[in-house]
């Protein structure tokens, strides 16, 4: 997914195949929606997770990102991480430009803190900003989470809203709560971020786009939908997009004629910047600008596909699906 997102292309052009053992490492001649955004003038800062190398040239700030708070590997908690850091999310071990930091406060706070920072920089030295929040929360290991969240969802009926089956199971219960800790606590911090914008009367003509990257890890809360993580059914591979620019956009729209993914959101901010959309990217994705500015606009119908298996060899038709706007193809 994140292949996708910082090149416009699915992600095994790009080289990335999986997600650990080596596979998550994407090919360093991509050039990223980072390197086009700073070749025109932004500045580019990355806040969270990046997951596609932790090492020269493939690093973020071998890709475009002048400014990057991250933490390493996949997440918190996994085998990137530096050992003393022990698994914590809570003043964890963290990497500023390349150097490792300690840092004071629960990661996800830490990550939009700096990004607000750097926003604001930003504004002072008069540069247009591109600023990549991609929280490793919510997600395993879910033993650290913000304490005074927790106890909150403890006080609710969270079993009522689960799965039949697991209602009475106490660990799941708990996980549940804990990621709602996780969830509400990204709540806050964009709510945080949005403020700011406001005050410093850039929310107008800034570009918010909050997305997720898949369902549940486990069989969870997907509406209408079956599935979870690392399936082919919709309530795996189905996620929001929220597209915020009051400039452009009026509110409360809603657009279903349209397939769109991951694929197309670096056409689309490169058009929204008024950058164009190069035939020389060989995006496989495209601009929704025009769509997304007129809800009438047909654009030419073409499928989506997702190849989701784990592995060094891509194989046929595992973990497979493809569709359009009216059918779907899966395995």
């Amino acid at each position: 997914t994140r292949a996708s997102l910082m090149t416009g292309r699915y992600n095994q052009r790009t080289k990335c195949l999986d997600t650990y053992l080596a596979r998550s490492m994407m090919a360093s001649d991509e050039v990223t929606i980072a390197e086009a955004l700073q070749g025109a003038g932004y500045a580019t800062g990355i806040f969270g997770k990046w997951h596609l190398g932790d090492n020269y040239p493939m690093r973020p700030s071998d890709q475009g990102f002048e400014y990057s708070y991250i933490h390493k590997g996949g997440g918190i908690g996994q085998p990137s991480e530096p050992i003393e850091n022990g698994r914590r999310y809570t003043d964890p071990i963290l990497f500023r430009n390349n150097t490792e930091i300690t840092t004071k406060g629960y990661c996800t706070d830490l990550y939009f803190d700096e990004a607000i920072k750097f926003i604001a920089k930003s504004m002072t030295a008069q540069r247009p900003f591109f600023a990549y929040i991609a929280t490793n929360a919510p997600h395993g290991p879910f033993h650290d989470v913000p304490e005074k969240l927790l106890e909150y969802y403890k006080t609710k009926d969270i079993a009522s809203i689960m799965p039949a089956d697991q209602r009475a199971n106490p660990n799941q219960i708990d996980k549940v709560q804990r990621i709602a800790a996780m969830i509400t606590n990204i709540d806050q911090n964009v709510g945080k971020l949005m403020s700011m914008l406001k005050t410093n009367e850039l929310i107008d003509n800034t570009i918010i786009i909050f997305l997720n990257d898949n369902g549940p890890n486990t069989h969870r809360q997907t509406g209408e939908f079956r599935g979870h993580k690392s399936d082919v059914h919709e309530g795996g591979i189905r996620s929001p997009l929220w597209i915020h620019w009051p400039a452009k956009f009026k509110t409360g729209k809603k657009i279903t004629s349209n397939i769109a993914a991951h694929i197309d959101i670096m056409p689309t901010i490169m058009d929204a910047c008024e950058l164009g959309v190069p035939e020389a990217f060989a995006f496989d994705g495209r601009s929704l600008l025009e769509k997304s500015l007129n809800p009438e606009t047909t654009l030419p119908p073409r499928p989506v596909v997702i190849l989701a298996h784990r592995g060094a060899s891509l194989v046929r038709y595992l973990i497979f699906m493809i569709r359009d706007l009216q059918w779907k193809l899966s395995n």
